[in-house]
């Protein structure tokens, strides 16, 4: 009786599928890679009884040259599905230098259980009889099967060739630490990253970021990973140390069909790291790449210690968090201490003084000044380090900010990033000079950028999240709310989303509490407030509510403010004082600075007609959509509505009524489409159009609604309240409104009120 791969099996818990390589029970499923299915298969074949190694390797990859660490490895896989543990075995025990022994019981689930009998003897004469060649067809059909399942093992899991593989894009997967006793986190992790800059480095080739590749660690199935990241290959591996010994095997796998292009074991001292780190790297970029073999320079030899240090200071400050980044501070310190020209550690520290402005609250000086003298130092050690010349870009941008002649330095910043992407295809350095180039209101190149470094992370919840704020500023609101719901569906429970979120959504009333329960649990962070990510944007919700006290306090504790937000609250200064024509005059300013910025000359536009200066108003917004000059038909989109609501009310105040109603009328019924996806917005805006068109019934009826949805006065998106709503004035004189405005008013009240309960115990 022989057993056939589409019978399962009940192994403890676990429900084994040979044929789609799982392991199934009531609450999860577990995959494996085929060979590793294989050798589980053997050992269930043979339960209650040991096997070898030779056995199982003879059986599962036949006349293929394999070590027993090919096999340790899928052992350790099969091990870390099962939940097993190698010390205490449920499923699988190993025998010292022998082999293994399956210990779990198992049987065969019956209704999917195909066996092949072998027929009795009675009927074997009577065929024999009968059919004097069905046995040796039978042999012959056996023998073809055999030959064709050699042939296709031996080309689908041997590799190629072993000098070149031939491929266009790859994620390069952190490494399996097979030692379950030690925490290696820092070295498995710090060989994948080597690899990924090394192959960074071989154009054309497509090489995604850690990042993403990294979200794989748990799932390696090369099909799943190939649709995922639209990449050709994956390589993977493993680390197993032993006594002073290290021995990594890297393997690269065809995403599309599993079958093992290349794979190689490597063998070293631990005092050795360094070096066999470098050797890996540069072993597997030439047999990708061989051409590049003649511009792989071997690296100075860095003492072990301080390679070991540098690793854990590099996944410390990947972390990012305040004490992650002191971590790491310390780590690359005591690294540089061992070797004090080790290019990686100035580098590392370099960065990490940059993050500390970010996220732990320093000043953009502080760590331009503490940033610098170690990235001067690498460069001058390694003038062409693709990191070193981005981390220079970063600590320029940031020394910007505070320069009295910027342009200069952003020039120079440019002009490192540049140099950097011309070395290496990197991510992380495409994000960094988007936003150079946003500072420097390059707007085409901030996208092509951001969307490159998303190409190489598709994966990454941040990366989108600062994309979907580029094109908020840009003018493509709806789109940007959309993209940042798909990334929140990625990290879903990140800390910082509710603050991120308000660069994008409206005010609503659970937002604000939201954000007072943030600012409660996390005050540290608003303790100086050098960074603007947290400190603007939580003072933009309680000044919108009326919480100025709170605000203030933290306004308090900003030791320095930027432009752009000191110019943000001149605006609702004004706004609120209703000094329109001061409006007008500083928005003039900031677009004539950045002529082709959207949000400036999109706030002047409204600035402009709420002063009555309608003929400029209308300027403003053909700047912005040129398409829309003598344009018969406007075609109504749900990033562009906003503006045509504008753009027709202007229309009226400029006495061209029939094209104007044409104007509102289209996005009114665009907006009854539902496809906008702010509905609180959507509905406002259907009230600011019904206002317009003189239907005040209507108007008021969907302004009920919009607050229904939750809207609230959003300072910085605008800088006035409902009670001012400039496209809402041809109703403002209605009872009506009169009545929605004074509840509306006092649900502010109350929502201020719950604010300053929850943040009462707040020691500030």
């Amino acid at each position: 009786m022989s057993l056939q791969n589409s019978q399962k099996y009940q192994l403890g818990r676990w429900i084994v599928c040979p044929i789609t390589n799982t392991f199934q029970d009531t609450d999860e499923q577990k995959s494996i890679d085929n060979k590793s299915m294989q050798v589980l298969l053997f050992l269930i074949q043979n339960a209650e009884q040991s096997v070898t190694k030779k056995q199982i390797i003879e059986h599962v990859w036949q006349e293929s040259i394999v070590n027993e660490e090919i096999l340790s490895v899928a052992i350790s896989k099969i091990r870390k599905a099962l939940g097993d543990n190698a010390r205490q075995p449920t499923f699988i025990k190993t025998i010292p230098n022998v082999g293994y022994y399956l210990v779990a019981a198992v049987k065969p689930l019956v209704e999917n259980t195909q066996l092949i009998e072998a027929p009795s003897n009675t009927l074997n004469l009577q065929t024999n009889y009968r059919k004097p060649n069905f046995i040796g067809s039978s042999l012959l059909l056996l023998l073809i099967a055999v030959i064709i399942l050699v042939i296709f093992f031996r080309i689908y899991q041997e590799p190629e060739d072993d000098n070149y593989v031939a491929i266009s894009s790859i994620a390069v997967l952190p490494f399996e630490d097979l030692n379950d006793n030690e925490d290696n986190v820092h070295f498995t992790e710090g060989l994948s990253d080597a690899i990924i800059n090394q192959l960074s480095q071989s154009k054309p080739l497509k090489v995604i970021s850690r990042e993403s590749s990294f979200n794989f660690r748990e799932n390696r199935d090369p099909s799943i990973i190939g649709n995922a990241l639209k990449v050709e290959a994956l390589l993977d591996g493993s680390v197993q140390k032993s006594a002073d010994q290290v021995r990594v095997n890297v393997q690269i796998i065809r995403t599309f069909d599993g079958r093992l292009l290349w794979a190689k074991s490597f063998d070293s001292q631990k005092s050795n790291l360094f070096s066999l780190q470098d050797k890996i790297s540069r072993e597997i970029r030439q047999a990708i790449q061989p051409s590049s073999q003649a511009q792989i320079a071997t690296k100075k030899k860095v003492d072990s210690q301080a390679y070991e240090w540098f690793l854990m200071g590099q996944y410390h400050w990947r972390q990012r968090t305040p004490t992650s980044l002191s971590k790491a501070e310390t780590y690359f310190k005591h690294s540089l201490e061992l070797e004090p020209y080790y290019v990686n550690a100035h580098v590392g520290l370099a960065i990490t003084y940059s993050q500390f402005h970010y996220y732990a609250n320093w000043s953009a000086k502080k760590s331009v000044n503490k940033g610098l003298p170690h990235i001067e130092q690498a460069l001058a050690l390694e003038p062409d380090s693709p990191t070193a010349l981005a981390t220079k870009g970063v600590l320029l941008t940031l020394n910007a900010s505070y320069a009295e002649a910027p342009l200069t330095i952003l020039n120079e910043a440019q002009e490192k990033f540049e140099r950097s992407l011309a070395l290496e295809d990197n991510a992380t350095t495409h994000h960094w000079y988007s936003s150079l180039l946003n500072k420097m209101g390059k707007d085409a190149l901030v996208i092509k950028h951001m969307e490159h470094a998303i190409a190489l992370n598709p994966l990454s919840a941040s990366l989108k999240i600062i994309y979907s704020q580029y094109l908020a500023i840009r003018g493509k609101l709806d789109t940007a709310q959309k993209l940042f719901n798909r990334a929140q569906i990625l990290e879903p429970d990140k800390n910082a989303s509710i603050i991120e979120s308000t660069h994008l959504f409206r005010n609503t009333a659970n937002a604000i509490i939201a954000i007072a329960e943030w600012h409660l649990n996390n005050s540290e962070l608003l303790e100086y407030c050098s960074s603007d990510e947290y400190c603007e944007q939580v003072i933009f919700s309680y000044l919108s509510i009326g919480q100025d006290k709170e605000a203030n306090k933290i306004l308090a504790r900003m030791a320095s403010k930027h432009e752009h937000f000191k110019n943000s609250l001149k605006l609702i200064d004004y706004g609120l004082k209703g000094e329109l024509i001061n409006a007008v005059s500083l928005l003039k300013q900031l677009s004539d600075t950045r002529p082709n910025s959207y949000k400036y000359n999109y706030s002047l536009a409204i600035a402009q007609y709420r002063a009555a200066l309608y003929e400029q108003a209308q300027t403003s917004l053909l700047h912005l959509y040129p398409d829309w000059h003598n344009a018969g038909v406007v075609d109504v989109t749900t990033d562009n509505y906003l503006a045509l609501i504008l753009y027709g009310a202007t229309k009226l105040k400029l006495n061209e009524q029939e094209y104007a109603n044409v104007v509102l009328n289209n996005v009114g019924q665009f907006l009854l489409l539902d496809k906008v996806h702010d509905k609180a917005q959507a509905e406002m805006a259907l009230a600011q159009v019904n206002a317009q068109l003189n239907l005040p019934s209507k108007a008021t009826e969907h302004l009920r609604k919009a607050l229904n949805h939750g809207w609230l006065e959003t300072f910085d998106r605008e800088w006035w309240t409902l009670q001012d709503d400039h496209l809402l004035k041809p109703i403002q004189h209605q009872a009506e409104f009169t009545t929605v405005l004074l509840e509306h008013q006092e649900s502010i009240k109350k929502l201020a009120k719950r604010v300053n309960l929850k943040l009462k115990d707040l020691k500030l």
